[in-house]
């Protein structure tokens, strides 16, 4: 038996796929030259989007109370409470928030586009590129609309007029800053600082949902923490126009500001009902002791006490001064205890600059503000499920439970203290007894006149320093690099998009010589 030698069938040779190519060169022309011819033609009319960049510094507290703080934070065990890289991770968050965004979008107007198409491609126009500015009364958040304004020589012709789904073939015939009544509300055309009068230009106008112009926003939108445990935020934008880009990323950070700040001066705002309710009532009690003391006096036709009398009088007065000073801080512990221990107040800010003698609860209860309205500000816009949220209220949970031990303390200690005052007191008093009626009475009277006059003062030193703290509040960024960027746009970039062209138009005839060239093996 003879065995059949197997001899396997002979491929495609690479001579004979070059070969094959080089007749269908024309293949490859074609190709290269329809790519190249779309690429042009997508250069042509995508207009160029340019990228501003910005860095701000989220700024640490600088006093001494919020390092003790950190510190006392770190024995107690709340760890990275305080840490940089959370703080400015959760400050990261808020300044990204829809809301900040929309009053970017309002404040701006970003809600009306304006563009003309002088050639091919249409060409956007912002700040001083624009001659008149369109406001269209009577619409709705969601609603959309467009028209077409044509200028010439000062007038204004509206047509086009879209609402919607609903087109309107009127025309409005009129000059600049005028008014025109239509099916979507009153127009109102506004000449911009740009407008010369003598404009001859074609402007096609659109007005979007503000919501959508903030998801546009938002991905466009580049934000992130320079290093892991860094303060510093690296802002960036991409715009079709650069000046646009910089006033987006300016009024972000402008906004984040000015909220920051209204946050931070409600932080006084029931300090500064407390105080002046305590004013009032000593007021009204000091008024009382005036009264009293000069009625007393004219009644008696009473002669100087004599000075044994007096001196411990006068020392009895001190002493009550110093439980008048317990009182009063016993009374602003007391008022704080009884608000976090109301369960209403939960998501609240704790009164400020009450308990300036203890320095150590002070500044807890200043970081517990800080982290409730960083709590509330993401909480706002975000659900309870969130991660962040639910590490937030936990870490505010402990602290309120600090806080709370410390307040108690506090009043523990002032009941003590005032307790060994009050003995003191009674020392001097019992002198005091051997003396005429009508003397203790009136050195009793004024005794008490002093009191009412050092918590008068007291209660004033709290009311000018809380004034002064909402008045010094400062911004929380600092600007470390304003917005800027190259001159040459990030996209598209003309080179790469040729020579991907070219590229394709190679490839996609190689590959089609490749198909066919097996195809007819195979069918051999």
């Amino acid at each position: 038996m003879q065995d059949t030698k197997y001899e396997p069938s002979k491929g495609i040779t690479f001579k004979e796929y070059l070969n094959y190519c080089k007749a269908k060169r024309l293949w490859f022309i074609i190709f290269t030259t329809i790519c190249l011819l779309l690429t042009t033609g997508y250069l042509i009319f995508k207009n160029p989007v340019y990228e501003r960049s910005a860095q701000i510094m989220i700024k640490d507290d600088a006093n001494p109370s919020s390092k003790l703080t950190a510190g006392l934070s770190m024995i107690q065990g709340f760890g990275g409470l305080f840490g940089t890289s959370a703080n400015v991770s959760n400050e990261l968050i808020s300044m990204k928030t829809p809301a900040n965004i929309l009053e970017v979008v309002k404040r701006l107007n970003l809600d009306y586009s304006y563009s003309t198409r002088p050639f091919l491609r249409n060409i956007p126009l912002y700040g001083d590129s624009l001659p008149v500015n369109v406001n269209i009364s009577g619409m709705k958040d969601w609603d959309d609309a467009s028209m077409k304004i044509e200028l010439q020589n000062g007038k204004v012709k509206i047509s086009n007029l879209k609402k919607d789904k609903n087109k309107y073939d009127a025309e409005y015939n009129g000059t600049v800053n005028s008014v025109f009544h239509s099916p979507m509300g009153l127009i109102a055309i506004t000449a911009t600082k740009a407008y010369t009068g003598k404009e001859d230009m074609t402007i096609k106008v659109r007005k979007r949902a503000p919501i959508k112009v903030v998801k546009d926003i938002e991905e466009k939108l580049d934000a992130g923490i320079t290093e892991e445990m860094g303060s510093v935020i690296d802002l960036s934008y991409e715009d079709a126009l650069p000046q646009r880009a910089e006033d987006i990323l300016n009024m972000l950070i402008r906004v984040y500001n000015e909220k920051w700040m209204t946050d931070e001066n409600q932080l006084n705002s029931r300090t500064t009902q407390f105080i002046d309710n305590r004013i009032s009532e000593i007021t009204s009690d000091l008024g009382k002791a005036e009264n009293t003391i000069t009625t007393y006096k004219s009644k008696n036709n009473l002669p100087d006490v004599i000075e044994t009398t007096k001196l411990a009088m006068e020392t009895s007065t001190e002493v009550s001064g110093e439980i008048a000073t317990l009182r009063g801080q016993r009374e602003s512990a007391k008022f704080i205890l009884d608000f976090v221990n109301n369960h209403s107040n939960s998501n609240q800010t704790l009164p400020v600059n009450l308990l300036s003698n203890d320095k150590v609860l002070s500044a807890q209860i200043e970081e517990y503000n800080k982290l409730q309205l960083e709590h509330n500000r993401i909480a706002e816009n975000s659900n309870k499920t969130n991660s962040i949220v639910q590490n937030m209220d936990k870490q505010l949970n402990n602290m309120r439970k600090s806080i709370k031990a410390a307040l108690a303390n506090t009043v523990k200690q002032a009941d003590i203290q005032m307790a060994s005052y009050n003995e003191l007191k009674g020392t001097n008093d019992a002198q005091v007894k051997s003396s005429p009626k009508q003397a203790k009475f009136l050195l009793s009277a004024e005794r008490q006149q002093k009191i009412q006059e050092q918590l008068y003062i007291f209660m004033l030193q709290k009311r000018e320093e809380n004034v002064l703290s909402q008045a010094f509040t400062p911004y929380k960024t600092r600007v470390l690099s304003a917005p800027m960027g190259d001159i040459e746009p990030v996209a598209p970039k003309p080179f790469i998009f040729i020579l991907i062209s070219l590229v394709i138009g190679i490839i996609l005839p190689a590959l089609s010589v490749f198909l066919r060239m097996n195809y007819k093996k195979l069918m051999e």
